[in-house]
C-alpha cells in the first residue's frame, strides 16, 4: 500500500500541517443474489502532521483548513494567526 492510498492525496500545507483527502469514487457492484447495486462515492479530508493524523475526517476542505489554522494557533503559545499579522 502506497502513501497515497494510506494517507490520501496531498492538497496543501498550513504551517507544518498537511491537508490530505481520500476520494472514494461511486461504483456499481453486485450483491450475493447477482443484483446490481450502486455505491455512492465520498470525500474525506484530514489534517496530518507528518504521518500522524491530527484532525478529521472533515466533509470539506474549508473545514479542514480552518481546523489546521486553529491547531497552528494553539501550537504557537496561544497567539492567533490573525493577531500576529496586525
Amino acid at each position: 500500500m502506497g502513501k497515497k492510498e494510506k494517507y490520501g492525496s496531498y492538497l496543501c500545507k498550513i504551517g507544518h500541517f498537511d491537508i490530505r483527502q481520500k476520494i472514494i469514487m461511486p461504483r456499481t457492484m453486485k450483491n450475493n443474489r447477482g443484483d446490481a447495486m450502486k455505491m455512492s462515492g465520498s470525500v474525506e479530508v484530514f489534517v496530518y502532521q507528518g504521518k500522524r493524523q491530527v484532525a478529521g475526517p472533515f466533509k470539506s476542505h474549508k473545514l479542514a483548513i480552518e481546523s489546521a489554522h486553529e491547531l497552528l494557533g494553539k501550537n504557537t503559545n496561544g497567539t492567533s494567526l490573525t493577531n500576529s499579522y496586525e
